[in-house]
């Protein structure tokens, strides 16, 4: 099984939404990226034995249940290779946040670390493909709309899939502050 770990923002985002998701369909972006809500990634996702999952997800809940809302500044939209996101700007308390799921789950549980996790670019993904003039021609509709300049993060989520694929993860637990 795969696991994801985020912060689901969907309801802070507006009418940033609507919009994006009209362009992936009018560009016709292979992978949809909103049949999670829109959130922020905490690591890279990761497997785990069936076995092992529930303890996982203890763990995972252990964490989110100690970590207190708090504020991430928005730093806007951009390109980067095949992937257009909303960046969010460099964070303390989502840095340690972040931090504290991949060390626990290393140590606990030998989740290796991914060469993303050490430098992790927090962000909402608004496009992915393989076509990366795709994504560029969506960007270039959607990089001047208007997005916040601060969300809240307060409501943490994990997320499962069986086999990883874009489109196949759903919403496994949600604990919202």
């Amino acid at each position: 099984m795969i696991v994801w770990v985020g912060i689901d923002m969907d309801s802070q985002y507006g009418l940033v939404k609507e919009v994006t998701k009209a362009v992936e369909k009018e560009v016709g972006v292979d992978h949809s990226n909103f049949t999670l809500p829109m959130h922020v990634s905490l690591k890279i996702s990761f497997r785990v034995e069936e076995k092992d999952f529930q303890a996982v997800e203890d763990t995972i809940t252990a964490i989110y249940d100690r970590t207190e809302p708090f504020e991430i500044a928005v730093k806007g939209i951009e390109l980067h290779e095949n992937i257009c996101w909303i960046r969010m700007q460099e964070n303390p308390r989502l840095n340690a946040l972040s931090e504290e799921l991949n060390y626990t789950l290393r140590d606990k549980f030998g989740v290796p670390l991914h060469e993303y996790d050490l430098d992790f670019k927090f962000h909402t993904t608004l496009f992915m493909d393989d076509d990366t003039e795709k994504v560029a021609k969506a960007y270039e509709k959607v990089k001047d709309i208007s997005v916040p300049d601060k969300l809240v993060a307060r409501r943490f989520v994990i997320g499962t899939s069986e086999s990883g694929d874009l489109g196949t993860y759903k919403i496994y637990k949600t604990i919202e502050k």
